[in-house]
């Protein structure tokens, strides 16, 4: 058996195990996104094992290697499959009519070396709700023909990638920005009056894990996105009648143990379950691609369409969505039998890590 299957096969089975350990460190969340792509090398290598059983005489090693290769393959199937329409929808479609309402999720990438294209990207969209994500002052007032056409906005505009906008053709009832566990990520919160009644929008951006910190010389880990999610998610099961949309670049991909112990917790639904990945980032290298940007929608929520789009210059597509509400139901939160002590384990980490960054927000 070659040198070559053994290092590939001891490198991919690490690296399945490694999400497994419970730590924040960046360099062990990190392989929570490309599930997809280990999948793929783990079939050709279970390929390779097949073809060196066939050709060798001695065949117990390839034959032990394509079994541990067939589980950890399994694994991360377990993981990606419910991202496609093999699975059973947790959002029922429904028709356009007179109550679906547009939803626009776009990073525009604060960095973007290309903007011109974008305000006719976005404008031909025609969307009713915007969530505009690394928004500062530049793109504001790049985007001001647009900005026009919608009548009510809540923002927080900041250099950095640190900005955010909620754009709106509905009246705002209530506005709040939050600081939930660093002083330099905010998340809005709007009260929406839409045309089937009051729904609650929540944008997020929170850190990235393996962003560098403002020295470059570390490296950030999970602990403060992964608290503010699950914060989110409580805020939301705490308010179980009312209906909810949390959108935005979670920085985290959808099959993740943070997101999934977020949908729990909050007891919100995936559009995106039993229909596909929808893979948003990195939008210039199809290979590496994975979704982080998110639409997630308390129970009562269908969905007339799903969709990406491609946002000139930025690193990510855009997530465009109908939906429509059409029986209020809440949320119905199914946290596991730890779920709870993991919650407050990754708040108390979460704002630990924050306070020793001097990141937490002056009023905490």
């Amino acid at each position: 058996m070659s040198w070559t299957l053994r290092i590939s096969g001891i490198f991919l089975l690490l690296i399945t195990l490694l999400p497994l350990v419970p730590t924040g460190k960046w360099y062990v969340r990190w392989w929570d996104f490309p599930r997809l792509q280990i999948a793929i090398l783990l079939v050709i290598s279970l390929v390779i094992a097949a073809i060196q059983i066939s050709r060798s005489s001695n065949v117990f090693e390839p034959a032990v290697w394509c079994v541990l290769i067939v589980i950890a393959l399994v694994w991360q199937l377990s993981h990606i499959l419910p991202f496609s329409p093999v699975w059973k929808t947790e959002v029922d479609l429904t028709a356009l009519n007179e109550q679906t309402f547009k939803l626009v999720v776009a990073n525009l990438d604060y960095e973007n070396a290309i903007p011109d294209g974008v305000l006719d990207e976005l404008a031909e969209e025609q969307a009713d709700l915007l969530l505009l994500i690394e928004i500062d002052e530049s793109w504001d007032e790049r985007l001001q023909p647009l900005r026009s056409r919608y009548s009510h906005f809540h923002d927080e505009l900041r250099g950095e990638g640190l900005g955010m906008a909620i754009w709106s053709k509905f009246p705002i009832e209530s506005a709040e920005t939050k600081y939930l566990i660093s002083k330099r990520r905010a998340s809005l919160w709007v009260e929406l009056k839409s045309n089937v009644g009051v729904i609650n929008l929540v944008g997020v951006h929170p850190t990235p894990p393996g962003l560098q910190d403002s020295t470059g010389e570390t490296r950030r880990d999970s602990r403060v996105r992964d608290a503010e999610l699950v914060l989110v998610a409580k805020e939301i099961a705490s308010r179980p009648t009312e209906p909810w949309i949390v959108a935005g670049d979670f920085n985290d991909v959808a099959w993740s143990h943070t997101t999934r112990l977020f949908k729990r917790t909050s007891g919100l639904l995936d559009p995106r379950i039993g229909r596909g990945m929808y893979n948003t980032y990195i939008a210039q290298v199809p290979p590496c691609r994975c979704p982080i940007d998110h639409v997630f929608v308390s129970e009562g929520f269908t969905v007339a369409s799903l969709d990406r789009k491609r946002v000139s210059g930025s690193d990510h597509f855009a997530v465009t969505t109908q939906l429509a509400l059409t029986q209020p139901k809440g949320v119905t939160p199914e946290p596991q039998q730890d779920d709870e002590s993991k919650s407050k384990q990754i708040i108390k980490e979460g704002k630990s890590d924050a306070a020793e960054r001097d990141l937490r927000p002056d009023d905490q």
